[in-house]
């Protein structure tokens, strides 16, 4: 520490947002707030719309962001159905993500991100006024439970824990050692929101054990996480500060989104990221303690009346705080 109590060598992680586009405004904005790198969705990778990103299109997104000073720091890969569910084309659609994350490496993109859901309990969600007047996002689980299997969706009994489990392990032994070999490393998404059972279909990564299970059923440098705090404090019993130690002292967070919803599942609410029930503090403390040097980034900002397309004025508000916290992180214990 030095005589003002700041270490001499400040920590920082990259600081990171999600952005819906590639614009000017979009890309200035980040850029005028100090963001560093940006999360993104695949499709400026994939300009045919192949459903494989190239390495042309990679390098191209690369190129854009690189004209205000940032860079690509974790992309969404949209898994098919078909893998999730054990379906025929899982094969093909597995092949898919491989030639996507080649080319990722190709263009020297650190992560790639994916969710693997059965079915999203998106319709557990809703809205209640929060702060101000603004709009919270709010879960409720009684909202979800009563609704049936989509006919879309296979029978409850094809799509069972110990089946999820069986398709994920086929899934990861293909993808996980094309994505070491590339250079790449995978963060894979809780189920959030987190019922156990989403329209009859199990949904496997809805609590800590089975994050856990998830990085050790095929062991390697690229198989990791997202750490989203608001999905893992959404957990009863949760300790935030402990799973940060757990996962980032093996290496496994490879993305994190700084969220602090208040409450827990069944119900819970998606607030200001300085209202929530997590010691926001002592998270970013434990960042730093576990070296955690990929991508931080915003998340689920609550709906501001008068506010921009996007969010960007309440994002801007969670990245003030949000580099308070690193600076507070580096003066103290």
């Amino acid at each position: 520490m030095s005589s003002t109590g700041t270490r001499s060598t400040a920590w920082q992680p990259k600081i990171c947002e999600n952005v819906p586009n590639l614009e000017d405004r979009t890309l200035r904005w980040a850029a005028q707030l100090g963001i560093q790198a940006l999360a993104l969705s695949g499709r400026g990778a994939d300009p045919e719309g192949t459903g494989v990103w190239t390495v042309e299109g990679c390098r191209a997104v690369s190129t854009r962001v690189r004209e205000y000073g940032l860079e690509v720091g974790i992309v969404m890969f949209n898994l098919s159905s078909s893998v999730v569910w054990g379906q025929p084309g899982r094969d093909e659609a597995i092949e898919r993500m491989i030639g996507s994350i080649k080319a990722a490496g190709e263009a020297g993109w650190p992560v790639v991100e994916y969710n693997f859901y059965t079915h999203r309990a998106v319709e557990g969600y809703g809205q209640r006024p929060g702060r101000g007047g603004c709009l919270y996002t709010d879960y409720v689980d009684s909202r979800m439970q009563p609704l049936p299997r989509l006919d879309s969706m296979p029978e409850p009994s094809d799509l069972t824990e110990e089946q999820t489990w069986e398709h994920f392990q086929y899934f990861l032994e293909r993808v996980v050692p094309a994505a070491e070999a590339a250079g790449v490393r995978l963060a894979c998404h809780p189920n959030d929101p987190p019922p156990p059972v989403s329209r009859g279909a199990a949904q496997v990564l809805s609590n800590l054990e089975r994050m856990k299970r998830l990085i050790e059923l095929v062991p390697s440098v690229a198989n990791g996480i997202t750490l989203c705090q608001g999905s893992f404090s959404e957990w009863p019993g949760m300790d935030v500060v402990a799973a940060i130690q757990y996962f980032g002292s093996r290496d496994k967070i490879h993305h994190v989104h700084y969220r602090n919803p208040t409450g827990v599942f069944p119900n819970y609410v998606e607030t200001w990221i300085d209202e929530g029930d997590t010691d926001m503090l002592a998270a970013m403390q434990a960042y730093r303690d576990v070296s955690y040097r990929f991508t931080l980034c915003s998340d689920h900002v609550p709906k501001m009346t008068d506010d921009l397309d996007f969010g960007l004025i309440g994002r801007a508000y969670n990245h003030g705080y949000i580099k308070a916290m690193i600076h507070a992180a580096n003066r103290t214990n």
